[in-house]
């Protein structure tokens, strides 16, 4: 804090006192105290919290946060626009937001690792966020963040999560062991000049979902990874969030596998949270799923070992924005070339419009319904016509009203091994 010192002609002495005045002015000289960084630790740091260094801290300021362990959630007022939150650990396992038994600063239970509460381009760099009661790290009303080499482990919910943003990246991230998703995208804004979300080198694993994104919009999902999941990524269109449908999108260059956890098994370490699919569960055993969405691409993929399905497209009959229009699947390297099949590498119920599907590898395969393959799977050269296929409908109807029996209709088969990599296959972990 700034103190400023007067400095003024002493009084004079008493053999003086009859003296004419000597003509004076005081001096002002300004004194400016170093600002404390905003340095975090457990002991010896100008800071011994996150939240009161992020509290401290003027917008566009850093807050670092040395190795150890914060049983704590911050929160990140809508005041602190470009703040940036980062540990200085040598890898993100080494600053860690441990969610039991962390409170806020009134006391109650914290629910999140860091939320960031209407800030824009914040950004949270080098942290790990474990078993908070809703989210590793949860961004909402904001334009622009960046959340980079994070790991969120066994958060009730969502490991990343971006809220009603306009732009915004996840990048170099690792989330398992979620209720929902390691990596969300909800409610994105309507825009006339959309601002793309990038979301690339990510790592998910382990979850009810590797990507989820209800109503998410100008999403470019590349280069990650996602194994291990109930499924790998789903977009997808519901009543639940504002600015449905789920539109213009694209999953392009991942890797995607072996999406073959059972969570709904009674040992499952996943608990998954209750669906918003109304009387309908989350599909498990398929590598990417396109629920209600529009304009959405999906090319460019390697996508093997999902014993249900490799790529599903479907659409919600009771909600008319959730109906797929305009997607193409394309260029993707499915089962057969890894020698590791997909129970099908392709299906769909032929609802909606102009959804295509082309020059995927050779072997593809397509789940047969009681229209022509020609039919049900057009390409996407020309107008592409979709036709629904009743046949279809009652298939996924019946597996969608299964929890865990839905194990029982996958084509199960060993794995060719992956270093550094284990399957589930049902239940594990």
């Amino acid at each position: 804090m700034a103190t400023a010192l007067a400095l003024g002609l002493a009084a004079p002495v008493a053999s003086l006192a009859s003296a004419p005045a000597a003509h004076s002015s005081a001096v002002k000289k300004k004194v400016v105290k170093k600002k404390k960084p905003l340095l975090v630790c457990r002991r010896g740091c100008p800071y011994s919290s996150i939240q009161k260094a992020v509290d401290a801290a003027p917008a566009g300021a850093t807050v670092r946060i040395k190795p150890g362990t914060y049983v704590e959630g911050a929160i990140v007022k809508a005041t602190k626009d470009n703040l940036k939150i980062v540990g200085l650990g040598t890898k993100p396992q080494e600053v860690v937001l441990e969610g039991k038994g962390a409170k806020t600063p009134d006391g109650n239970p914290a629910q999140n690792g860091i939320f960031v509460d209407g800030a824009d381009n914040v950004t949270m760099a080098n942290m790990t966020a474990q078993d908070f009661p809703a989210n590793g790290f949860f961004v909402r009303n904001c334009r622009g963040y960046l959340m980079s080499h994070l790991v969120a482990g066994f958060n009730r919910a969502y490991g990343l999560y971006a809220f009603n943003c306009i732009g915004g990246r996840m990048t170099y991230s690792v989330g398992y062991g979620h209720g929902d998703s390691a990596f969300y995208v909800g409610q994105t804004p309507v825009q006339a000049n959309p601002e793309k979300t990038i979301l690339d080198h990510l790592e998910g694993y382990e979850n009810v979902l590797g990507y989820s994104g209800t109503n998410s919009k100008y999403i470019d999902l590349r280069n990650s990874e996602f194994y291990n999941n109930g499924a790998g990524v789903a977009p997808n269109t519901l009543g639940s969030e504002k600015y449905a449908p789920a539109m213009s999108g694209t999953v392009q260059e991942n890797l995607i596998y072996w999406n073959n956890f059972n969570y709904f098994k009674a040992g499952s370490p996943v608990k998954a949270l209750p669906a918003a699919t109304g009387g309908f569960n989350y599909p498990t055993g398929v590598g990417v799923v396109l629920f209600g969405t529009t304009d959405w691409t999906v090319k460019n993929n390697l996508v093997f070992g999902n014993f249900k399905y490799g790529i599903m497209s479907v659409s919600d009959p009771t909600y008319a924005p959730a109906t797929n229009h305009g997607n193409q699947v394309r260029y993707n390297t499915m089962g057969a070339a890894f020698d590791d099949a997909n129970g099908a590498d392709i299906w769909t119920e032929g609802s909606g419009s102009g959804n295509c599907w082309e020059n995927n590898s050779a072997g593809t395969t397509f789940d047969p319904g009681a229209e022509p393959d020609l039919v049900l799977y057009p390409k996407c050269t020309g107008s592409p016509q979709n036709v629904t296929d009743p046949a279809q409908l009652g298939e996924i109807a019946g597996y969608l009203t299964q929890s865990s029996g839905q194990e029982d209709s996958w084509v199960k088969h060993p794995h060719p091994p992956r270093p550094d990599r284990k399957p589930i296959d049902g239940l594990g972990g």
